[in-house]
Formats: structure tokens, sequence, C-alpha cells
């Protein structure tokens, strides 16, 4: 094949000059263990990757051939991620895809400012990582991308390249907002869940505010507040809401426990759902059943997400061909007693 040694070429080169994934070249270039890997396969990837000089970086080498049989969950989250009903459901998915594999299944709570997912996946040596909650213009990700560490994102980034497992937020938002005016409803509050940085509270936001606006209602900033994943987030905001003495009849919520905060909030205010003000939440976890009234909600599949996420990472592992990109799963409105006609 003559001179043509080059020291910058990739992992994506070797795989395709050799025929196979980048995931098999890595296996076989880092000597990772426990894979399914022919030794013609095997030859292959090392033949091409000693015939262009290829240079593995040390660091991701160190990080691949340490794995444990673990694989970590890392949650973005200002609060204690184990109060939140949705990610016990998420957990509940992965867990037994993940321990069917014998694998371990770890869960790390990172701060929405902390970004070094690579240096922790190195420390625990995990096979794989889940990342949730991810968020705009966090260089963790990209820094993950450039390693050797097989990941899925549960949630959507504009980077179609990584592989993705989420909801339409902002239709499911849309009809939220369909449904409420369908009841008459014109003067909404909606308080979003999180900060802005956050992609979810973006898309059901965009969602809940361009449906008004197709229906000749402009959403006012005036009438849109922020909390921080926490109920008492949730209250605070509604009531801070409530007192600007905008004429609202009913509140959205962009997820369940927000939700709590603001029916909370209305009852301390004197106020009565649904005869005074509708609520409507987000995610259908356990208790929006049993509050008073019911909660209208958003029911997303949780339990499938987290299922299809660590299904999807351990494909990734073995080696197996992953569809890169977005995969949504369907929503629908839970109609309870929260809501009323206006």
């Amino acid at each position: 094949m003559g001179n043509r040694k080059r020291k910058s070429i990739s992992q994506e080169e070797i795989a395709r000059i050799a025929g196979v994934s980048r995931t098999t070249v890595s296996f076989v270039l880092n000597n990772t263990r426990g894979k399914s890997i022919s030794e013609e396969t095997r030859q292959r990837v090392i033949v091409a990757a000693k015939e262009f000089g290829y240079m593995p970086d040390m660091s991701a080498v160190e990080t691949a051939t340490s794995r444990d049989g673990s694989i970590c969950l890392i949650v973005c989250h200002s609060e204690s991620a184990f109060s939140d009903a949705y990610i016990m459901r998420l957990i509940e998915g992965m867990s037994r895809p993940i321990h069917k594999e014998r694998y371990d299944l770890r869960v790390l709570h990172f701060r929405v400012s902390h970004h070094d997912y690579l240096e922790t996946a190195r420390k625990g040596s995990f096979d794989g990582a889940i990342l949730l909650n991810t968020h705009a213009d966090d260089p963790g990700i990209a820094e993950l991308e450039a390693s050797n560490l097989p990941f899925v994102i549960i949630g959507a980034l504009p980077d179609k390249g990584l592989i993705q497992i989420d909801i339409d937020n902002s239709e499911a938002a849309a009809g939220v907002a369909h449904y409420l005016l369908s009841l008459g409803h014109r003067n909404i509050g909606v308080i979003a869940h999180a900060p802005e940085t956050f992609f979810a509270v973006r898309a059901r936001l965009a969602g809940f505010c361009g449906e008004m606006r197709r229906n000749g209602v402009e959403m006012c900033d005036s009438n849109i507040r922020f909390a921080n994943f926490t109920e008492e987030s949730g209250y605070e905001a509604a009531r801070d809401l409530l007192s600007s003495k905008q004429p609202l009849t009913a509140i959205f919520g962009t997820n369940d426990v927000v939700a709590y905060g603001i029916m909370r909030a209305v009852e301390d205010a004197g106020l009565a759902i649904p005869d005074d003000i509708s609520v409507v939440g987000f995610d259908d976890d356990y208790l929006s059943l049993y509050t008073n009234p019911p909660l209208t909600t958003v029911t997303l599949p949780a339990e499938g997400i987290g299922r299809t996420a660590a299904e999807t990472l351990l494909r990734l592992i073995r080696g197996a061909p992953v569809h890169r990109g977005l995969r949504l799963l369907p929503t629908n409105l839970t109609i309870r007693q929260s809501c009323r006609k206006v």
C-alpha cells in the first residue's frame, strides 16, 4: 500500500478501512475484555491501524481497559435527584436490562455547574454512561464524545450524531395549551420546572407558547416563572405569580413536582382547584392520581425511556449496530379533575 502512514488517522477512518464499527475498533485497539469479536475481524483492525500508524490516546486506553462491569447514570440536578419520582421510574426501567446483562447500575448526582463526566467515568471505571438533564453549552458532552466511553443521553440535543432517547416535549406541551384553550382559558400562567438552560424546559415553553400564539393568545413574560426542580420552588414561584394580581384562570407546571407546589400555593392563597384556578402538570408520577383533586398531567413513559436508554447503551457496549440520533417515545394527556371550563 506504499508509505501511507498518517499519525492523525482516527478510529472512524480505521473502522471504514476495516469494514467494522468504530466501537469494534475501540474494543480491539484497547484490548477490551469479554467482547465477541472474531479473530479475523480483530486482525483486519490491527492491520489497518498498523498500516496507517495509528497512535492511541493512552488516557482513553486506560479508561477502556480498567472498566469493572458497571454503568453510571449521571443526573444533573440542582437538588436531591432521589426525591424526583420521574428519575426513580427511569431507574426502574433501566435496572432490569442492566442487571440481566450482569452489570451494576450506579447513580451519580451532579450539580448543574459540574461537567466533568469523563473524569468521573475514569475514576469509577465505568463501562458506559447514561446522561440525564443535559443542558445548553455543556462542555462535558463534547469531551465524553471524544473519548472511547459508550454513552447515551436521555433528552434531546441539537447534535444529531449523539444517541438520544426522549419524548417530544414541545408537542406534549402544545397539547396542554390546546386542552386549556378548549376549556375557554386565555389567561394562563406557566411555571417551568427548571432554569431555561435545560433543553426540556425550552422545548416545553416553546410548544406551549407556540400553540397559544397560533390560537391568537400571546403569552406575556409576566405570566411565566422558573422553578428549580423542587416542590418548594414551585410553591414560591406560584406565590409570586398569584401575588402579581394577574387575572389567571389556569397554571401549567412543566413537571408534576412543581405542580404539587403550585397546588399548595393556590390552596394557601384561599383559592380552590379547579373552581378558581385550573392546574396541569407534566410527567404523571406516582402521586398525581392522589392529589386533591387528582392532577391533569402529561403521561410519559418514564420506565420505557429508562429501559430503551439502557438497552441501547448495552448494544453499544457489545459493539452491535446502534442508530445514532434522536428516538422519540409517545406521550398523552391524562385528564383528571384539576381543570374545568370557564
